[in-house]
């Protein structure tokens, strides 16, 4: 799996695991909010899986208001809010990235900023009772309102309890990524260092500043 699109599954992985408040309250939107209020109590520690054609990637995402670090093999990323820091590790060699997003950059990256985005260029519609990895849930789509965007689909599966579970993402490639929730524990406070980066925690032989 390139660093590329393991860039362009973060926003999507943090927004949708956010979920969306939608205003309008059909089937689709009750799943969502329910989903919601899983993510509305302090931080949100969630281990993940993303399965592409046979390879497996874990990682591990914590979320508190508008910082969140994401851990992967290949790539780490610590936002707080101003700074963010990007590792990313190719064999023995890793390089950090430093920059301080602008407002236009921050769409990409701000799961709260990506909410209103989705809202806008997404339609969710209630795909019923689901059966995945043998397990029941419930499938809510989310599809592209045009051929522009980055993403085509979203299949969000969610457990009775509001938890989401599993999500499909459709790329307009064909490409399909599946993203299993392996755990997700909420209402939790983190340190604040977790958002930023720690060199003596992850050495790195090239910085690259772009602030």
């Amino acid at each position: 799996m390139t660093m590329q699109r393991i860039k362009s599954i973060l926003p999507v992985l943090c927004a949708m695991l956010l979920a969306m408040p939608l205003a309008a309250q059909g089937p689709a939107e009750v799943w969502l909010r329910k989903a919601a209020d899983k993510f509305e109590q302090k931080g949100v520690d969630l281990s993940f899986r993303i399965n592409e054609d046979g390879v497996r990637l874990s990682g591990r995402l914590l979320i508190e208001g508008k910082k969140f670090c994401f851990l992967t093999d290949e790539m780490k990323i610590w936002y707080d809010g101003t700074t963010q820091w990007t590792l990313q590790i190719d064999d023995d060699y890793s390089e950090l990235y430093i920059n301080e997003p602008t407002p236009e950059e921050q769409q990409s990256i701000n799961p709260y900023l990506l909410l209103g985005s989705y809202q806008e260029h997404f339609t969710a519609t209630d795909g019923g009772e689901k059966t995945f990895n043998g397990l029941p849930l419930h499938l809510v789509v989310l599809k592209a309102n045009d051929d522009r965007q980055e993403l085509s689909q979203l299949s969000l599966y969610i457990d009775h309890e509001g938890t989401p579970a599993a999500l499909e993402l459709t790329f307009p490639d064909e490409r399909k990524y599946k993203i299993e929730v392996r755990s997700m524990r909420n209402g939790l406070t983190f340190p604040q260092h977790t958002f930023t980066y720690q060199p003596k925690s992850y050495p790195a032989d090239e910085v690259i500043d772009m602030r």
